[in-house]
């Protein structure tokens, strides 16, 4: 999911787009500067720039050309036509619960007998198991649907197909070779152009239910389960742009309205006002409390809480989730102070932050090294993996930069790997201990050429600026005009600016568990810097600021420092 930048330990190198490099677009209707960042987002059309402008009016795009799609759908409809049990086999995470979700939903109202399944993080670990499959077949299950994973079980899928059980994979992952004896509709096997390519699984499942509506004779309303799916395209940091965009626009308008028990008790769990929820309240407020159940205790938990309708139910497991989520937050802090101090010693021993960094001990719960290497990817601007010791085995999450794949670099290391996959941005992997560090070594010269130049020296890590504008002239239409750019995350990252000597006033701290954040006045703006409460004392009365908008939790416009120096 979109992180919010950190205090900038390692120094920011500032880099300001020129306008020269970015014209408007000629017969734009909107000002010159939304022109610009639309050009510097690949939008280089009128018409590409009006369907960019208004992702809410855009049609679903087409399944043509997604192999094994069409077939899903015909097996999942012969089995509703024929009374077969169905079970739906999906992931621990967001993206796998929110799939899990829609197509529970969309095989029960087709008629279908239809179970889930979602493993244990612990208990079970990532993926397709073989054992899993055989309770499911013992149950009854005569088809199982994976939801967000299955692409690489062969061997656990070509067990439960000797039983006599068949199997759809849905799945957005990429392939490591042959594929399982199953019906594989995965959109990294399209072309690179289609529109599908880089949806979540929540967006494939929705396209799934739809599909599968139709060819069974019903038709859902047409932004029915977008909410959920765009829950699972911000939280799995899927591109914003196409079909995910729309995806997420109007998702988004769907939540402001929903009436999914569940979502209505965490959105209230999280103090969310229906006015100012975005892709930032996925990423922050509902995204979290999802993922607190398989990080700390059962995702069973997350998909009973979207699935449920009856009110005091739903809210009984939002609660459940809000409280695990508190006590993620705690062992997250905990994990994340002794992963900098580990950082910190490596880096004073070396004189530099290593290009690949990573930390871990037999103290971090499995279900939070995504959390830390999210944070040490954002502290220190390098590729960054964070680990969880459990006896003979670690078990890791990575997070990369921008021009380091780290899907790709693991598979160049597979010798010392036990299990792998994941995304070129996000990936994780388990390791035996004893080939922890020669697997950091190889990483490392793999990890090198994005972060050292060509001849060897440090390259500062960049913070990328849209432009330099004058903070006076800065208005509310402005922010208006930006907010037409959203939903921001990744692939669409909210516009970032330079204004110089802005002019500081009412400076306060706040915040919890000893991490505090800055609030203070920008000019007439307020404020706010996450995660700089250690920096108050460098602000002066006149800062060069970097900011971006953000709206705040009442709804109103406000700025998002991401770093600063005294003018």
């Amino acid at each position: 999911m979109p992180r919010r930048a950190g205090s900038g330990v390692v120094g920011f190198a500032w880099q300001v787009a020129l306008p020269e490099e970015s014209p408007p677009i000629p017969g734009l209707d909107a000002p010159s500067f939304i022109g610009r960042l639309l050009r510097m987002r690949g939008v280089n059309s009128p018409d590409a720039a009006d369907a960019f402008l208004a992702p809410e009016l855009q049609q679903p795009a087409g399944t043509d050309g997604l192999l094994g799609f069409q077939e899903a759908v015909e097996r999942a409809a012969a089995a509703v036509e024929n009374g077969e049990q169905i079970a739906v086999y999906g992931d621990y995470d967001v993206d796998g619960i929110a799939s899990t979700a829609i197509l529970v939903e969309a095989l029960r109202e087709g008629g279908a007998d239809c179970g889930w399944f979602v493993p244990h993080r612990e208990a079970d670990g990532y993926g397709v198991h073989a054992d899993a499959l055989e309770r499911l077949g013992d149950k009854g299950a005569r088809l199982i649907i994976t939801a967000d994973c299955g692409i690489t079980a062969r061997t656990p899928i070509a067990a439960a197909r000797e039983r006599g059980i068949d199997v759809v994979v849905l799945d957005h992952h990429q392939p490591d070779g042959e594929l399982p004896d199953a019906i594989v509709a995965a959109p990294t096997r399209a072309a690179p152009d289609h529109p599908l390519r880089e949806v979540s699984a929540g967006g494939l499942a929705w396209h799934f239910a739809h599909a599968l509506g139709a060819r069974l004779g019903w038709e859902p309303r047409p932004r029915r389960w977008l909410e959920l799916a765009a829950l699972s395209t911000v939280a799995d940091v899927v591109p914003l742009r196409g079909e995910n965009r729309r995806i997420v626009d109007q998702g988004l308008r769907e939540l402001k309205r929903t009436q999914r028990p569940g979502l209505r008790a965490l959105l209230a769990a999280a103090g969310a006002r229906n006015g100012a929820i975005d892709a930032e309240t996925i990423s922050f407020q509902i995204a979290p409390r999802l993922n607190a159940a398989g990080r700390l205790d059962d995702a069973a938990l997350a998909v009973k809480a979207l699935l449920e309708t009856e009110t005091r139910r739903a809210e009984d497991l939002a609660g459940q989730l809000d409280s695990l989520n508190s006590r993620r937050r705690r062992l997250s802090d905990d994990a994340w102070q002794r992963a900098q101090e580990q950082v910190e010693r490596t880096r004073a021993e070396h004189g530099d932050v290593p290009a690949l960094v990573s930390a871990g001990d037999a103290e971090t719960p499995p279900g939070i090294v995504g959390i830390v290497a999210g944070r040490l990817a954002d502290r220190y601007q390098r590729p960054a993996f964070a680990y969880a010791v459990r006896g003979d085995l670690a078990q890791a999450s990575a997070r990369s930069r921008a021009g380091f794949d780290f899907a790709s670099a693991l598979a160049d290391c597979t010798d010392l790997l036990v299990r792998h996959g994941g995304h070129a941005m996000a990936a994780g992997f388990t390791v035996e201990t004893a080939n922890l560090e020669p697997l950091c070594k190889r990483l490392s010269e793999l990890t090198e050429s994005a972060v050292f130049d060509r001849d060897d020296a440090p390259a500062e890590p960049l913070l990328e600026i849209d432009a330099q504008v004058p903070l006076e002239r800065v208005s509310q239409k402005t922010a208006e005009w930006i907010a037409r750019l959203a939903p921001f995350g990744a692939g669409n990252p909210a516009p970032v600016f330079l204004s110089l000597g802005a002019p500081v006033s009412d400076v306060r701290r706040f915040g919890r568990n000893g991490k505090p954040h800055l609030g203070f006045r920008l000019g007439r703006w307020n404020a706010v810097g996450w995660r700089m409460g250690d920096r108050e004392a460098d602000l002066a009365p006149r800062i060069d600021a970097v900011w971006s908008f953000r709206r705040s939790q009442s709804g109103e416009t406000e700025l998002e420092l991401k770093d600063f120096r005294p003018a």
